[in-house]
């Protein structure tokens, strides 16, 4: 199940991940992102309970961060993300030491790669 809520602060969501995130739940992903991004001025992602993921939803994963770019608002991944989580990361070739050409507040989601 993905679930978002607003923090104490209101311009602060968190979106929960759980499960598998693959094809078959990307529509679900994307739809989440989306309402999220449009009601929180800064998206935390919670990616704790996620057992597995895929490159669809990696990219959804990125498209929603670069979205955020240019809407002006915020979105992080928080707590600690489950090693298969960061293997998929890595082995996607995702893993960057630099943001994309539109990260100009160096907020990229896999900068870093495999901390927490």
């Amino acid at each position: 199940m993905i679930s978002f809520e607003m923090g104490s602060k209101s311009e602060v969501g968190v979106l929960s991940l759980d499960g598998e995130l693959t094809l078959q739940r990307a529509d679900e992903l994307r739809a989440a992102l989306m309402s999220s991004l449009s009601s929180a001025d800064h998206l935390v992602l919670n990616v704790e309970s996620v057992t597995g993921i895929d490159l669809s939803c990696l990219q959804l994963l990125c498209a929603a961060h670069r979205s955020s770019e240019k809407l002006n608002k915020r979105l992080t991944i928080t707590g600690k993300r489950p090693d298969v989580f960061r293997r998929v990361v890595e082995d996607a070739g995702y893993l960057r030491h630099v943001g994309c050409v539109i990260d100009q507040g160096k907020s990229c989601l896999w900068l870093g790669g495999n901390d927490g």
